[in-house]
Parts: structure tokens; sequence; C-alpha cells
């Protein structure tokens, strides 16, 4: 008994979340496959595949909502200074195919709130040299290694993440009401004007920013090493997603005008 409750006492509060959400998880499980066949009795591999995807589906969510309240925490808190960029941090890191691309973190130089000149790198890194003499926000207290950019990138990063949030959180709520019972109608509907009218549109902005990015990047000399055929594609296919965009748009309006 001693050592169960030594055990016990040193369990952080981080551990006794993830402990809730795998008993959450399992409850979900089985209450998932009592309603899609209330004569069999649920086998363990069965609950252990779904309580391993509800398990998934709560840390991810439980991984952004502290990340975008983190960022708004601090920025509501943390002074914002102006700074100048200096210089920059250049580093190789490997994409998503695996291949090597260099990252550019800027370095930037501002004065604190007690009168102290600062240099510090900021905590975004992008594929584009920064522009030495600009000027970007930072969000910065003493003690902190790296000073929190305020920028475009960033916010397209949280709108990401707060989409990807929104669609865990509905397939949570989802299936914690199916497996409770509840009856679906209602909460399909909603996911598919969630769909239609967030999901997509946004999706579509996403690709349409990123690629006019790579764009604009190239014609203001910050990507001279991008191929022309890569430049070529990203100018077709903006093309083809703003045009697409538009048409969608439309046929959102229309529809809710035949509907109202």
């Amino acid at each position: 008994m001693k050592y169960t409750a030594m055990v016990l006492l040193q369990i952080t509060s981080y551990g006794w979340a993830a402990i809730a959400m795998m008993v959450l998880s399992v409850l979900v499980a089985v209450k998932v496959l009592k309603r899609g066949d209330t004569r069999r009795k649920p086998g363990c591999l069965g609950v252990g595949y779904i309580a391993l995807i509800v398990f998934c589906l709560l840390s991810f969510a439980t991984m952004l909502s502290g990340m975008l309240g983190g960022f708004v925490y601090h920025a509501l808190k943390l002074p914002r200074y102006e700074a100048k960029v200096v210089d920059h941090h250049a580093f190789q890191d490997k994409d998503s195919r695996g291949r090597y691309v260099t990252m550019y973190q800027p370095v930037v130089v501002f004065t604190d709130a007690r009168g102290r000149e600062q240099q510090l790198k900021t905590d975004i890194a992008s594929t584009g040299a920064p522009e030495i003499g600009s000027t970007i926000t930072v969000l910065y207290e003493p003690g902190m290694a790296a000073a929190e950019e305020l920028s475009g990138g960033k916010y397209i990063l949280l709108g990401g993440a707060a989409m990807g949030l929104l669609l865990i959180g509905y397939f949570l709520v989802a299936g914690i009401s199916y497996a409770m019972g509840r009856p679906m109608a209602r909460i399909g509907m909603f996911g598919m004007g969630l769909l239609m009218y967030i999901v997509f549109p946004v999706g579509m902005l996403f690709l349409l920013g990123g690629m006019s990015y790579a764009i604009v990047l190239y014609f203001m000399g910050k990507k001279p090493d991008m191929p022309m055929w890569a430049l070529a594609i990203c100018i077709f296919f903006s093309i083809v997603l703003f045009l697409a965009f538009i048409g969608y748009i439309r046929m959102l309006f229309e529809k809710g005008k035949r509907i109202w």
C-alpha cells in the first residue's frame, strides 16, 4: 500500500490527465460497440482499436488547445516591441518528403521595457531569408530564449491549428453523442454545414495563400533558387484556385438564397 501511495503521489498533473483520457477513451469505445451491436459483448481488440482512435483525438485536441491558449495568453500578457531584423540564423531541416531544405530564423534587435537592448532569434523559421533592416512585432519578457514573432506565417499556422481543433472537436462530440445514444441527425447536418461553409472555403484559401506567397517571394528575390517549372505550377494553380473559390462562394450564396 505504501509503495502504491508513493507511486500515485509521484504522478504529475499531466499524468493524471493522460489517465483520465485513457479511461474516457475506453468507456466511449465500449459504449460505441454496444450501440452498434447490442447482442454481442464488446471484444478486447475492438475496444482497444476504438479507444486508441478516441485517445489520439483527445490528445490532439488537448495539444492544439494548449498551443492556441498559450498564444492568446502570451498575446494578452506579454509586452510588444517593434524589433529590427539585423541578421538571420540558417539551418538545414527535412521537409515532408525527406529532402533537406534551408530554413531561416530572423535575428532581431529591440529595446525592452527596462531600456536594455536585446538581440534574440525569433521563434519562427521559414524557407525565405528575412529582409535585413525590416521591422517586425515581437512579444518578449525577461528570461525568454527567443522572442515570439507576430507575423502572417504564425497567424496562418494558428489558423490551421484552430481549423484542426474544430474538426477534431466535432468528431469527438459526434463520437461521444453516438456512444451516449443521442440522435445523430442534427449532428450530421451540422457536420455537413461545417464541411461546406468552413472547411472547403478555408482550405482553398489556405492553398491559394501558400502558392501566392511562394510567387511573391520569388519575384521579391527571396527564393531565387525556385525552378521555373515550380513557379509555373504555382501560378497556374493559383489562378485555378482563385476562380474555383469565387465560383464556390457564389454557389453557396445562391444556395443560401434558395433556402431563405
